[in-house]
């Protein structure tokens, strides 16, 4: 929910990775299999809030949504209903314009939701909600992204991330694996903005989720870096690539 990369791989499957930065009072519940609304969803949730900050739905899509929009946002509580929360309802929407034009975004703080649809063809879009108005925007699918939570890093910190992004990407065979080992050790040595960060403030990467779209086969995996463990989770349906 803090950091995320998207790296496309062939023409249909992707690598969609994220670091959750939070206190460690703020208890996550591994992945599991929910059925909400007659669908089935797999997603690590947040005990407090009972949302979650990356899903992936038998519809073929999968979610991810940071905290923030463009800049660091004051807050404001209360709000109306946790971010977390978004990334369930989002499935009550024909597709993400739908959802833009449709879902009430009052009182709800600032978030950055991206999209991956492969119902198709392979699609990549962005929500951000700024607390005032929605910006969309369709992404190039074909290309590889990284995002920062706006709250946690400002745009030279951003832009630094991008950098390492670039550069880990000309020095490494890129595969899920590889792309588990930048989240955990790219960065110069900074705890405060590295990706694996630790701040005074008690904010600290607790853990990383990575889905994984393998053929016709999608996959979770999951790090728990406080308690050293690493779990797979396989969604239980085989993707219909209805355009193949």
């Amino acid at each position: 929910m803090c950091t995320l990369t998207y790296i496309p791989v062939h023409q249909q499957d992707f690598i969609f990775t994220t670091n959750r930065d939070e206190k460690p009072g703020r208890i996550a519940i591994y992945p599991d299999h929910y059925t909400i609304g007659n669908y089935k969803m797999l997603f690590p949730k947040d005990s407090e809030a009972s949302g979650t900050w990356m899903l992936i739905h038998e519809k073929n899509y999968s979610l991810c949504l940071l905290n923030g929009a463009f800049e660091k946002h004051e807050h404001k509580p209360p709000y109306r209903k946790s971010r977390g929360l978004v990334v369930l309802e989002y499935a009550q929407y024909k597709n993400t314009v739908d959802f833009v034009k449709h879902y009430n975004f009052q009182g709800i703080e600032p978030f950055t939701l991206v999209i991956i649809n492969y119902d198709k063809e392979r699609s990549l879009e962005e929500v951000r909600w700024d607390a005032s108005s929605i910006h969309y925007r369709k992404l190039d699918a074909q290309k590889v992204a990284i995002w920062s939570s706006a709250t946690l890093y400002p745009s030279e910190i951003a832009d630094k991330r991008k950098e390492w992004f670039a550069n880990w990407q000309q020095q490494n065979k890129v595969n899920a694996d590889s792309v588990l080992d930048f989240h955990r050790n790219a960065g110069e040595g900074d705890p405060e903005n590295d990706l694996m960060m630790k701040r005074e403030n008690g904010i600290q990467t607790l853990s990383t989720t990575q889905i994984r779209k393998i053929d016709q086969q999608i996959e979770m995996h999951y790090v728990d870096y406080l308690k050293e463990k690493k779990e797979e989770f396989i969604f239980d349906y085989k993707v219909e690539m209805n355009s193949l």
